[in-house]
């Protein structure tokens, strides 16, 4: 395989009848590799060791209230899509507001929806929120119980469809989704991860999409 084609590995898949899907795996093994993706903000972020890394957190700043570290993989737009990635805080122990970010229909810094995962649950944190061109607001219904509450490592997946505007969030193995919401706002874009302003890793990332237009 070449060193392109390593670097990101996308994968047709034959679906009779329908769209075939995108399969999208970053390859994270070296710091060049971050070049697969779209940094926003004012975070640090490097690749060692198959773990994509948020190593300095980003500080909230301008005119718009928005997650200050984002790393969005450079892709096709989604109309639908599931993303599949372990994440891990390493925010320090007495941080009791420690956030990690699922970022989905991403056009633009000001423009993309993102799944809050928090240590507590109150007006701006663990939820899913749309940043519309002006500060974040929420659109599930804010009654989630927190999970990200440790520095381990956790399974996460998030599935979206712009058609119906549904967006639903797994942890671990837990069957039902942790957070939930339905809205049109943003019909399509990319995909990708962050923090509000904490840090954190992520590693195992799979994307698997339809894009906003046919091949």
């Amino acid at each position: 395989m070449s060193h392109i084609a390593a670097v990101l590995l996308l994968v047709s898949i034959f679906i009779s009848g329908s769209q075939a899907p995108d399969v999208v795996h970053p390859y994270l093994k070296s710091a060049s590799d971050l070049d697969q993706f779209e940094l926003e903000g004012s975070g640090e972020w490097t690749v060692a060791s198959g773990k994509l890394i948020l190593a300095r957190a980003g500080t909230p700043a301008g005119p718009i209230r928005k997650p200050a570290a984002l790393a969005i993989l450079k892709s096709q737009p989604f109309a639908e899509v599931e993303l599949r990635v372990d994440v891990r805080s390493t925010a320090a122990a007495n941080v009791q507001r420690r956030d990690l970010d699922l970022v989905f229909a991403y056009q633009g810094p000001n423009h993309f929806y993102y799944a809050h995962l928090s240590a507590v649950t109150d007006n701006v944190h663990n939820g899913i929120f749309v940043v519309d061109n002006s500060d974040r607001r929420r659109i599930d219904d804010g009654k989630a119980l927190p999970r990200l509450v440790d520095q381990n490592w956790h399974s996460a997946r998030l599935v979206w469809n712009g058609s119906t505007g549904s967006v639903a969030v797994y942890l671990d193995s837990i069957r039902a989704p942790i957070l939930s919401a339905t809205d049109r706002s943003i019909t399509t874009g990319r995909v990708g991860v962050g923090s509000f302003d904490d840090t954190g890793e992520f590693r195992n990332i799979q994307v698997k999409g339809l894009r906003s237009e046919p091949r």
